[in-house]
């Protein structure tokens, strides 16, 4: 029985021809570019860009960021970055609604919550709410894990209402937020 020689010079060619096959067809499913699925946990009520009117206050999320650093000393800290939203509030009722940091609560999907943060890219949202027919507009931030992919912002202008805004978190993450 003869064996079957294959010159050496060849069975290196056609391994290079196997990997080379390979790479190609990975090409572009690098690990940082597949997309995380994530949805902002528990039930939500709006997006980006939805106006809710419960409770007497009037929401609107308008823009939400992701930033390492808002320059001089509002850096997230190594393996952290900021989730900053931008939102209008009218208070629609007769009584007061709260805005303080407290009641405006960021939730992860592990069951974790973000930091609250006074670093914003602008005007932070005011910690009191407007008088009846009033309004305030401004940025909360918060410092979460990088990899951050979704969140729900709870927000509790009273006791009894709840206005839940999910969140997915910009794939361009800003090294420094400026305005």
């Amino acid at each position: 029985m003869a064996l079957l020689r294959i010159p050496r010079r060849a069975l290196v060619g056609v391994l290079l021809g196997f990997v080379l096959a390979a790479s190609l067809a990975a090409c572009g499913e690098s690990e940082s570019e597949t997309p995380v699925a994530a949805d902002p946990p528990g039930p939500v009520d709006a997006q980006v860009g939805d106006t809710i009117d419960r409770g007497g206050a009037n929401i609107t999320l308008t823009e939400v960021g992701a930033t390492r650093s808002f320059g001089n000393f509002d850096n997230a800290e190594p393996g952290f970055m900021f989730i900053s939203a931008h939102f209008k509030v009218q208070n629609s009722g007769s009584g007061s609604i709260n805005l303080d940091p407290e009641v405006m609560i960021l939730e992860l999907a592990g069951g974790g919550t973000g930091i609250a943060r006074q670093a914003a890219p602008a005007a932070r949202l005011a910690n009191a709410g407007p008088p009846p027919g009033g309004e305030e507009r401004g940025w909360r931030s918060w410092e979460v894990p990088e990899g951050t992919r979704a969140a729900t912002i709870s927000y509790k202008p009273s006791a009894d209402t709840e206005i839940r805004f999910g969140v997915i978190v910009p794939t361009e993450i800003k090294e420094r937020w400026r305005v």
